[in-house]
């Protein structure tokens, strides 16, 4: 097949929607099939070659195109983003039409027009209510969306059940291939040994939403009043997030600033216990299908997870340590669970990993190019 695959936002950025886009275009390549990337000509990107920022080889080809940045200039408020998504798309049309593709797949709905070719394929990852949206819902060839209960919300909207697929996020296991040694990457963070070190991996909010920071600071603070050897790194803060936790940071408490993606394998080798602290909100509940799960299966590092119907869709007991969302005093007590416990600690953290092997980029590549083939 050929696909376009069609991403409106900075590329690549410091948001883990550019490891997705990435990881995805890549693992439709590898299966055979003809991809090429579009995304708008927007600055500041984090580097001008998305292959060499992410350590890919070139399997697919990649565009940018022209559009009226409206989003530079603040004061414009909303009319910014409209200004340049309806300048993207107007430019975008001609490029698509030129590559002639099979299948035009996107994560933003208002793409798909008459005017774009192929199958038009939707990446849910929120769900949009206005009418206007629901049309183009139900004008689909297909929908992939991450969770369960976001393709029941999308049935309701009218949208046929066999044109709807559930497949989560996933993880790409050469993230670990050239990890450091425990020891390695302890030294080189400065973690003490007998330190218990948790870790964060990711933005600290998403959407203007507070992703279960505040609760880690607490738990740990609360967990070092009382005595114990306990620190928290949480890595991946925006430039804007480092400076509004300044004054949260203290003594066994530390932020650091987005890592590329090749990067995190040296903070998955430090950590004894690793945190996914997100609160009860309907994006996280019910819609998102969060990089960083997936992440923390592969490393084989216990970990401790907020209970969210999102969550329960791919983990149990079994495979990690729940908390009760927003809820300082249940993370921190779940996380002296995994240090008294060790060893059923350790049997967790080995069936994530074993359960982490068909969540992986290829096998999420295969079941959606297989499934695009009879929508």
């Amino acid at each position: 097949m050929k696909i376009a695959y069609v991403s409106n936002s900075r590329f690549p950025s410091e948001k883990a929607q550019s490891d997705h886009v990435m990881a995805m275009c890549a693992s439709f390549a590898a299966l055979g099939h003809e991809v090429r990337l579009f995304v708008p000509e927007r600055r500041p990107v984090m580097a001008e070659d998305p292959f060499v920022y992410y350590g890919k080889s070139k399997t697919f080809s990649f565009e940018r195109v022209a559009c009226v940045d409206g989003l530079r200039f603040r004061w414009l408020g909303p009319l910014g983003l409209w200004i340049q998504t309806a300048t993207f798309t107007r430019n975008l049309s001609r490029r698509l039409a030129a590559f002639a593709p099979d299948v035009t797949y996107s994560r933003e709905l208002y793409t798909f027009s008459r005017y774009v070719p192929g199958k038009h394929v939707w990446e849910s990852h929120s769900l949009h209510a206005g009418n206007w949206a629901k049309r183009i819902m139900r004008s689909l060839d297909g929908i992939v969306t991450l969770t369960n209960a976001s393709r029941d919300r999308i049935l309701e909207n009218g949208v046929e059940g066999k044109r709807v697929f559930v497949e989560p996020d996933a993880v790409d296991p050469s993230l670990f291939e050239y990890a450091p040694s425990r020891v390695d990457a302890r030294r080189e963070l400065g973690i003490r040994e007998d330190e218990t070190l948790c870790v964060y991996v990711g933005k600290f909010t998403t959407m203007g939403m507070p992703k279960g920071i505040d609760e880690s600071i607490a738990a740990v603070s609360q967990l070092r009043r009382a005595g114990m050897a306990v620190r928290l790194l949480a890595v991946g803060a925006t430039p804007d997030e480092l400076v509004r936790y300044t004054e949260k940071k203290n003594e066994g408490i530390e932020f650091i600033g987005h890592q590329p993606q090749a990067g995190l394998n040296r903070f998955y080798a430090a950590a004894d216990i690793l945190l996914m602290p997100f609160p009860y909100t309907e994006h996280y509940a019910f819609f998102m299908s969060p990089l960083k799960m997936f992440e923390y299966m592969m490393s084989g590092v216990p970990m401790v997870v907020t209970d969210l119907p999102s969550v329960r869709d791919i983990l149990s007991e079994r495979e990690a340590m729940f908390a009760k969302p927003g809820d300082a005093a249940s993370l921190a007590e779940a996380i002296t669970s995994i240090m008294e416990h060790p060893s059923e600690s350790r049997a967790r953290a080995d069936a994530a990993k074993q359960l982490s092997t068909r969540y992986t980029w290829t096998e999420r590549a295969t079941r959606i190019a297989s499934w695009l083939k009879g929508v």
